[in-house]
Formats: structure tokens, C-alpha cells, sequence
């Protein structure tokens, strides 16, 4: 039986927001808007590679089962099962999408291999953060992780006991 067989509708819309909701959290601490799109981009293709690999992710079965699915949704799926923030300013919207990433951990908690997970979201916002950003035209880039996003990572990671 898959993640999604396993959760109600609402739980599984906050196993499937978590992980753009950690990268978002990370992406808005800090920088300006076409740095939050690299950024965000970056979660995408981590994404990405942690689903193609041969033998599953490397985090357990549910970040296994919650790839898969989200690899064999269509667009109209997806659309429909992301969450759309209540708040206007970045501040409140912070706050939703840090509820948005404990309400999952919590989804999962009681689940085999749910540590998994929570290094799994922890990991993809560490890579957020690490994406090479500033510069012009890509040159003269860093990919250090500035104070704001370090203060992020570890309320992330303070939040998820990881």
C-alpha cells in the first residue's frame, strides 16, 4: 500500500506541499526574487534525482512511495493538490508553509521510517540554501549559506527533532 492509500486527502496534500514548503521557508529568508527561483529550481532538480535513482532515495520508504506518486501525477493533480497560502505578506507566509512542513512531520510520525522524511525535507532546504546565487549573469556567484538561511535550517531543524 502506497503513502497516499495510507493518509486521508487533507494529510496527503501536506505530505505533498512539505517539500516546496521547506524550500520556500529557506528561499524567502533571504535575497531577492530571481535568487528564490534558483533556488527553488534547485529543490525541483533535487527532487528530481532523488526519484530517478535506481533502488529509491536513500530516506525510506515514505519519501520512496511520496516520489512516486508525485513522478506519476498529472498537471491538473498536482495543481489540485497544492495548498494556496491564506496570508499576503512574506512574514504570515513564512508561518503557514513552517505549519504547512510540522503538520506533515506529524502525518508521518507514527509511520515507519518517518526520520527519513525529515532528514529527506531538512536536506532538500540545506540545498536550497546552497544554491549559487548573486553575481551577474551567473558570474561571481556564492553558494554560501548566508545567516538568515542558517537561522531557517535550524528552526527547521529544531521543528522537525532532526
Amino acid at each position: 500500500m502506497s503513502i497516499k492509500e495510507q493518509v486521508t486527502p487533507e494529510q496527503w496534500k501536506l505530505l505533498f506541499n512539505a517539500p516546496s514548503a521547506a524550500s520556500t521557508f529557506v528561499s524567502t529568508a533571504s535575497g531577492g526574487g530571481l535568487e528564490m527561483v534558483k533556488e527553488l529550481f534547485s529543490a525541483s532538480k533535487f527532487m528530481q534525482e532523488m526519484a530517478a535513482k535506481s533502488g529509491g532515495s536513500g530516506y525510506g520508504k515514505v519519501v520512496d512511495d511520496l516520489l512516486a506518486s508525485v513522478k506519476g501525477m498529472s498537471f491538473n493533480d498536482a495543481k489540485e493538490n497544492t495548498i494556496k497560502y491564506q496570508s499576503k505578506d512574506i512574514a504570515s507566509v513564512r508561518t503557514e508553509m513552517k505549519q504547512i512542513v510540522a503538520d506533515a512531520a506529524a502525518v508521518v510520525a507514527s509511520m515507519p521510517e518517518s526520520e527519513g522524511f525529515k532528514r529527506w525535507i531538512l536536506d532538500m532546504a540545506r540545498e536550497v540554501a546552497e544554491t549559487k546565487t548573486g553575481g551577474f549573469l551567473g558570474v561571481g556567484g556564492t553558494s554560501v549559506i548566508d545567516e538568515k538561511e542558517q537561522a531557517a535550517l535550524e528552526e527547521l531543524a529544531a521543528m522537525l527533532g532532526v
